[in-house]
């Protein structure tokens, strides 16, 4: 029998700090569509994640932050092949994962465990935590009886519990506990990786703390790597060694913790920060807030992902003179609009967005928005000190923005919409090719950044 006093996590040929885990250009697509006709027919997929790439270094504690809904589970799942990725590859100690079949990742599961959300329901509730904590080891061969049983207890009191409380169930034991007791079962089988996915975000703030803590222990104490899931940057800023930030389906920015946190690249990222509430109930300053919808990951944004709700949007004009291998009629199309001042330009791109989400109102004396009935002249003064406090464009915006005054006069707010889409938002460099940089970072890892003001 070995020996089940032993907790560690001997990888070999792997040492701190080398590469654990390579993901390279992954993607994962789930079908839209359900029912008998959808076979036939087919459907649009569902781009979950979307060509992400990003290495796992031993030791580690590399986080994926976003927004619900972007993707950060369904990457997690997919690195630990729990679902099979559409595209791309997941080498683990150079070994890919994707050409596998369940029977021979089997053996390897040991090594990748997982620590889910909700410290209730993924538990047994039928079962003592003791067999819980055994539940892996039993699966993989591990140990005997008796040793399991030793085993189990030994890791009880590592995660801070009483070895004692072996025979009872998890609903004598609170939120906090059950985690730990999620901590000890992804601890059993001496993984390499543990995926934590959104871990502590159930819990009080204070045993929040606590259970961080002691995840920071046990890293140093068996050298344990893990991919931390969560959209609470506060914690990720805690546990983190690096960050990457998640956006429909693909990353926006990855970097050293303190780099992202200190020099933030992609607006994204920014506007995260910016979110993060300061405790300090005399703070006067609103925190920001980002305007619009998230898209559908059905039919993503063409080139930037982020760039229909980025308030730093390239003006069409403003790259017009480099060199490109664009076609020359789109070329010519993102030269239509000269270069603004930077205020204007926000403003021209604030009121795009606005007509095209209806979010204001012309003539409050109508109840229906698409019945203007005011002038042109009048509506071009409304809108004016609704949205070009700055200043109002010249030249060729002018008469963009100008036809579609008209359109707005006869109500119509569609043509108004398209027509400013296509003119600013759809020329920009932003909308026409997706951005991939690495800039120079100031302080420690190498800093990844998929925006174009950094091209």
């Amino acid at each position: 029998m070995s020996d089940a006093t032993t907790v560690g996590n001997d990888t070999g040929d792997i040492e701190a700090g080398e590469t654990l885990m390579e993901i390279d250009h992954v993607s994962k697509y789930f079908s839209s569509g359900s029912g008998f006709l959808s076979g036939f027919f087919g459907s649009p997929d569902v781009k979950a994640v979307d060509d992400v790439s990003f290495e796992i270094k031993k030791g580690e504690t590399i986080a994926v932050v976003g927004e619900s809904g972007c993707g950060k589970s369904t990457l997690a799942r997919t690195v630990l092949q729990l679902l099979r990725p559409t595209a791309g590859s997941v080498r683990y100690k150079g070994q890919d994962l994707t050409e596998l079949s369940d029977k021979e990742i089997r053996p390897l599961r040991q090594n990748m465990q997982m620590i889910f959300q909700d410290p209730q329901s993924s538990l047994n509730p039928r079962m003592k935590i003791g067999q819980i904590v055994e539940e892996p080891m039993k699966a993989h061969g591990l140990y005997d009886s008796e040793g399991r049983t030793e085993r189990a207890k030994v890791l009880l009191n590592k995660v801070g519990l009483d070895p004692s409380h072996y025979n009872r169930y998890p609903h004598e034991f609170s939120g906090g506990q059950r985690q730990r007791v999620n901590l000890a079962r992804a601890l059993s089988t001496d993984p390499d990786l543990i995926m934590c996915d959104e871990p502590v975000s159930a819990l009080d703030v204070s045993i929040q703390a606590q259970v961080l803590n002691t995840m920071q222990e046990l890293q140093d104490e068996f050298g344990v790597t893990y991919l931390f899931i969560s959209h609470d940057l506060s914690v990720v800023r805690y546990i983190a060694d690096r960050v990457a930030v998640m956006y429909l389906g693909q990353i926006a920015e990855l970097a050293n913790k303190e780099e992202l946190f200190e020099n933030p690249k992609h607006p994204y990222t920014e506007a995260l920060l910016d979110a993060i509430p300061v405790p300090d109930p005399r703070a006067t300053n609103a925190r920001g807030t980002l305007e619009g919808d998230v898209p559908s990951p059905i039919n993503p944004p063409s080139g930037c992902r982020f760039r229909t709700r980025c308030p730093k949007v390239i003006q069409p004009g403003a790259l017009g003179k480099e060199p490109t291998d664009l076609p020359d009629e789109v070329q010519a199309a993102r030269l239509q609009s000269y270069e603004l001042e930077p205020a204007v330009w926000q403003d021209t791109l604030a009121f795009t967005r606005a007509v095209n989400r209806r979010s204001f109102v012309l003539d409050e004396g109508e109840s229906d928005q698409t019945e203007i009935s005011l002038p042109p002249e009048e509506v071009r003064t409304r809108l004016e000190s609704l949205f070009f406090k700055n200043g109002w464009p010249e030249g060729e915006v002018e008469r963009t923005i100008n036809a579609a005054i008209d359109s707005l006069s006869n109500g119509e707010w569609e043509d108004a919409a398209t027509l400013l889409s296509n003119t600013f938002e759809e020329n920009s460099i932003c909308a026409i090719e997706q951005p991939t940089y690495t800039v120079a970072p100031e302080r420690g890892d190498i800093h990844v950044v998929n925006c174009h003001l950094h091209r």
